[in-house]
């Protein structure tokens, strides 16, 4: 029963009267309260209550829970809590409602950043919450980490919440508003995977990463000329995924600068497969490219696979493809994805 999903094991058990309550041993919990009608989310909210005072003292493996707009946030809390009480492993939580506010959150901050036998937690739309991570956070079994469209209320709370993930072996951070941080600072000695991508950097952020044995890392943030950019420590990494995306200068003008393609290369030292997107926008002229003065360590030395998307057929994008395949001294694939050209592009491209 604990294999199936939980709407299968609900009608299941409704197949015979002997199976009518064996559906609330399952340890595997998916609770879908996101529903227009008023009436429908009645039924969810009692149903919950229902199904959770059924189980009592069961354990929970994985508890999953999505609330939309009209969703009781003290139903929410308590369900949450019995969660955790229960020793949940693996904790998805999914908001989608303004209604559910950062007052609302706190008393389930202490409680969720410090379960004891958390391995999975994700956090997604979450649109009005400004989280503020307790100072004794402490999550010493977590090895993913998943934060979406949040808001963190400073630089402490996310220094604060990895410092308490001594375990931690994947970190996203995907859409989350970042623009009142000074600092974004991730180091930590046991992540292997991490992806930044989706959002703005603030002006005047600084980004540091210290992570030494990252395997696997993704990036692709629209920041600033200004934005300082620290990448340290990065020997063990063997894959980057990197969205150049635009550059922000001080005019609030948006550019590229395929400088920047060469001081991540630069930095990621080691890597072996190195995939690059957004190389230019519409208004990238052939004029914009600039040969580096130093070729990276890693073209040179380690690159095997390199991996380019969205090429728009611009100059500059070819004269690019040409410097990689000239210095890539050990490269044995090139993968080139390139974007559909409209007639009018085609005929500016042809100029």
């Amino acid at each position: 029963m604990s294999s199936l999903p939980m709407k299968e094991a609900v009608r299941t058990c409704l197949l015979s009267t002997r199976l009518k309550d064996l559906f609330t041993s399952i340890s595997n919990i998916e609770l879908d309260g996101v529903l227009r009608n008023k009436a429908l989310r009645n039924r969810f909210m009692k149903f919950s209550d229902g199904f959770l005072s059924l189980r009592k003292d069961i354990s929970v493996d994985r508890f999953r829970l999505g609330c939309g707009p009209g969703i009781d946030h003290r139903k929410i809390n308590e369900w949450i809590l019995y969660a955790v009480r229960l020793g949940v492993r693996e904790l998805d939580l999914i908001f989608q409602s303004r209604s559910f506010e950062t007052r609302h959150f706190t008393e389930l901050e202490f409680a969720v950043f410090t379960c004891k036998t958390l391995l999975t937690l994700r956090l997604f739309n979450l649109p009005s919450l400004v989280l503020t991570i307790p100072t004794h956070c402490c999550l010493p079994k977590l090895k993913v980490l998943h934060l979406n469209f949040l808001k963190f209320s400073d630089d402490e709370s996310i220094r604060r919440l990895l410092s308490g993930c001594n375990s931690l072996e994947e970190l996203l951070v995907q859409s989350c508003e970042l623009s009142n941080l000074n600092k974004l600072n991730v180091c930590h000695r046991t992540l292997k995977r991490l992806t930044i991508s989706g959002g703005d950097l603030a002006p005047s952020c600084e980004l540091e990463i210290n992570t030494p044995n990252l395997v696997c890392f993704d990036f692709g943030y629209i920041y600033c000329e200004e934005t300082r950019l620290s990448l340290r420590n990065l020997n063990s990494l063997s894959e980057a995924r990197i969205c150049i995306g635009f550059i922000v200068n001080r005019s609030s003008n948006y550019y590229n600068d395929t400088a920047s393609v060469f001081d991540l290369m630069r930095a990621l030292s080691c890597v072996q497969s190195f995939h690059l997107t957004g190389i230019c926008s519409e208004d990238f002229g052939p004029g914009d490219w600039g040969t580096p003065k130093k070729d990276p360590s890693c073209l040179q030395n380690h690159i095997k696979a390199i991996k380019i998307f969205a090429l728009k057929r611009k100059h500059v994008e070819f004269q690019l493809v040409e410097y990689l395949l000239k210095k890539a001294g050990v490269l044995e694939s090139l993968t080139v994805e390139i974007t559909c050209v409209h007639d009018k592009e085609r005929a500016e491209n042809d100029e």
